[in-house]
């Protein structure tokens, strides 16, 4: 039987798992989390971080090229906590080295060239790319997009030195009628055969890993195609995969979600990484949530239709913490989070789309000093981005069949981490265990569990940094436990990690 007919097979028989590496275990009946030396995928962990760049409008919002001084050490000091392992940043020729037709790269000198600055002190691996362009109005690709897009990727690698860029990506989303390839496959293939072409031109080959393709896939497998074509035609010149998925709260939790991102891992080669390049979540509209979201919406002068407007409750932290461990079980390598700042990016003219941890551009543009905070949802993503770093080897864990329960582990360097979320309103008492011996010495425990709107428990620094409930030693296996309650709502995290 062909891979993608096994997957779907597997999928109609409901087993969320991949035929690569199919285990069949018995139920844990029991109140048990159990930590397994069994690693999810032979390939390490590449990260966690969120989207980042873009502030594309900045100066018609600002009447400035860049941010003030305060505001870049804001951004610093709260990404230098997040510790992310990957990020991923996308430009375009238009806001980034084009001036009235002329090739122009110190363009970007404002903005995204201190970001990449940024990233390169702190070690933290960029998945590059551009939104695309325009196919030409015969239907051709435009080759001098292209050339130029390849000089600026050399100007990035040579002239800046960015060591820091991992991935190269072109064409954001082409399977969707939105994107600048309109869904149309044969111009995307057609591109990046130029792609490559002008790469080993220009001495980029080998240099950057090309990653494809880069679609949003809806909760099926309808796109399937795009992994295992592109997988066909180029082979080894992609050497990694990524997908987006905006997945909404009864996907997440009713189970479908897993199911098709690991047949999507399923189909893409076994051998090479696979990345979350986007991931956001979403409240169906039809729900009580969902129409919560859309008259806040409404209620927002500064809020585009394309917005989460429950980045400001403490629950939807839990929630999205739900889904990332979720890809971590199915396989994939690295995520990426949609996304860390309002003010990165504009949906309707002076609309943000309201997506992220914070708004760095409040007080100077869009609401007011306080909308700049910190949002709940920062504390148990900047916990899962530092503490499955870059490196991980990620860890089965088995969990009893409990409604909103999800739970990942791993090892990096002898040392360990656990995350454990509960997703739902019930509360849950569970024994974390291990089919091995596991001492985990100084461990930092952390919890985080969700209020009423914005408010949680979970302790803080004075800079609205997560800081551990407690430092406590723990043994696991050999009939020794550690007792876990998980009020509903809640995230924990324990970790041995400094």
């Amino acid at each position: 039987m062909k891979l993608q007919g096994c997957l779907l097979g597997l999928m109609l028989a409901g087993v969320s798992s991949a035929c690569q590496d199919v285990r069949l275990e018995p139920k844990n009946i029991d109140n048990d989390i159990v930590v397994k030396t069994t690693p999810v995928t032979n390939l390490p962990f590449e990260g966690i971080g969120p989207q980042w760049g873009g502030y594309d409008n900045i100066e018609r919002w600002t009447g400035n090229a860049t941010f003030t001084e305060a505001d870049w050490a804001t951004l610093r000091e709260r990404v230098s906590f997040l510790k992310p392992g990957l990020v991923r940043i996308m430009a375009s020729q238009g806001w980034n080295y084009l001036t009235d037709g002329a090739y122009h790269p110190e363009k970007s000198a404002g903005v995204l060239f201190r970001i990449l600055d940024f990233c390169q002190d702190q070690g933290i691996q960029v998945m590059y790319g551009e939104w695309g362009e325009r196919a030409l109005e015969d239907g051709s690709v435009d080759t001098d997009w292209l050339n130029r897009s390849t000089d600026f990727l050399k100007y990035l690698l040579d002239v800046k030195g960015y060591t820091c860029l991992k991935y190269y990506n072109m064409c954001n989303e082409p399977a969707g009628d939105w994107s600048s390839i309109g869904g149309n496959y044969d111009l995307w293939q057609q591109t990046y055969d130029q792609i490559f072409s002008l790469m080993e031109q220009k001495g980029l080959s080998g240099r950057i890993t090309v990653i494809a393709p880069d679609v949003a896939i809806w909760n099926d497998t309808s796109l399937s195609d795009w992994i295992t074509r592109p997988a066909a035609h180029f082979g080894d010149r992609i050497g990694a995969y990524d997908i987006h998925s905006y997945p909404t709260d009864d996907q997440v939790k009713g189970g479908s979600y897993r199911s098709v991102i690991e047949a999507y891992r399923g189909v893409a080669p076994a051998g090479k990484p696979m990345i979350m390049g986007e991931l956001g979540f979403k409240y169906n509209p039809n729900s009580a949530l969902g129409a919560k979201n859309l008259a806040r919406i409404a209620e927002d002068p500064y809020a585009g239709d394309d917005s989460n407007m429950m980045v400001y409750d403490a629950f939807y932290g839990v929630d999205v913490a739900d889904a990332v461990i979720q890809n971590m079980l199915a396989g994939y390598n690295g995520i990426i989070l949609w996304n860390m700042d309002d003010a990165m990016y504009e949906d309707q003219r002076d609309e943000l789309k309201r997506w992220g941890f914070w708004n760095i551009l409040g007080e100077e543009r869009f609401g007011g000093a306080a909308d700049e905070a910190i949002r709940p949802w920062f504390y148990p993503m900047s916990l899962l981005c530092r503490y499955f770093p870059a490196g991980s080897n990620l860890l089965q864990v088995s969990i009893p069949e409990k409604k909103g329960l999800q739970a990942i582990a791993a090892e990096k360097s002898g040392a360990y981490t656990i995350a454990i979320a509960n997703s739902h309103a019930a509360a849950y008492t569970l024994q974390l265990k291990a089919d091995e011996q596991m001492t985990l010495s100084n461990a930092k425990v952390y919890r985080f569990t969700a209020g009423q709107g914005a408010a949680f428990e979970g302790p803080v620094d004075a800079k609205g940094f997560a800081v551990p409930e407690s430092v406590e030693t723990i043994q696991l296996g050999s009939g020794q436990s550690r007792t876990i309650t998980l009020p509903g709502h809640t995230f924990v995290l324990i970790t041995t990690l400094p």
